[in-house]
């Protein structure tokens, strides 16, 4: 609910700084190691959006996969159920370099 919250004020505030009356759509990418259920994520942003200028706004959110880069042969690949193995060489030295981002892609508003 925090993460919906902090979503909210960063779109709400952008708005503001335009001048928007309303926000129509909010568009969020977040890593799959976020841990974000999409069904929850949405109903508590429809929630905590009612009576503001966000209120009705469609949420888009976009979950990206985890992705990791061996340290032995500097594979860098999509981690599949979890597993921190490369592909290609099967070491296990894995760097995660994507899967936990979490920001405010872009807003539409009138």
């Amino acid at each position: 609910m925090s993460i919906a919250q902090s979503i909210l004020d960063i779109a709400i505030a952008a708005a503001e700084k335009e001048s928007a009356q309303r926000i129509t759509r909010v568009n969020v990418v977040a890593g799959q190691l976020r841990g974000i259920v999409p069904l929850q994520f949405t109903f508590y942003f429809g929630l905590l959006a009612e009576n503001t200028i966000a209120g009705g706004a469609y949420l888009n959110l976009e979950i990206t996969p985890i992705r990791g880069r061996c340290r032995q042969c500097e594979e860098t690949f999509t981690v599949e159920e979890y597993r921190y193995i490369c592909p290609k060489c099967q070491g296990e030295d894995i760097q995660t370099v994507g899967g936990t981002e979490l920001r405010l892609k872009d807003i539409e508003v009138e």
